[in-house]
């Protein structure tokens, strides 16, 4: 049965098991992600996703990013290289556990995995 909050259109779910073999979707080179709940409407600035990213040893994003949406990210294993928005722009390393919380518009990025690689949880949502 699908039960959505009223105000939010947010799904229930209880506890459940992720099956990490299968259901990953890649994203970027080295990186892919797994739907958790939710989903996210950007043209229409609607819905909510929760997601796993599973970055491969020193996978990157070489680029500042921008979007509308909320979104938390907590490193749950491995490490995230983040660079500075700030010049001179140099690379931080968070290793898990680690927590992000951005406002829509906040720039972030580029990024790298370490060496072990790392996998993040990623909520995005619409206020």
């Amino acid at each position: 049965m699908d039960q959505r909050d009223p105000r939010t259109g947010k799904e229930h779910r209880e506890f459940f098991n992720i099956d990490l073999s299968s259901g990953w979707e890649t994203i970027a080179p080295g990186i892919e992600a797994k739907t958790l709940a939710g989903s996210l409407d950007e043209a229409a600035g609607k819905g909510h996703l929760n997601r796993l990213a599973r970055w491969a040893p020193n996978a990157e994003i070489d680029a500042v990013r921008v979007h509308e949406f909320y979104e938390e990210v907590v490193v749950i294993r491995g490490t995230l290289l983040v660079a500075s928005q700030e010049p001179p722009h140099r690379f931080e390393a968070f290793h898990a556990p680690a927590f992000a919380c951005r406002p829509p518009h906040a720039k972030h990025g580029p990024f790298k995995a370490g060496p072990e690689g790392c996998l993040l949880l990623e909520t995005s949502f619409f206020y």
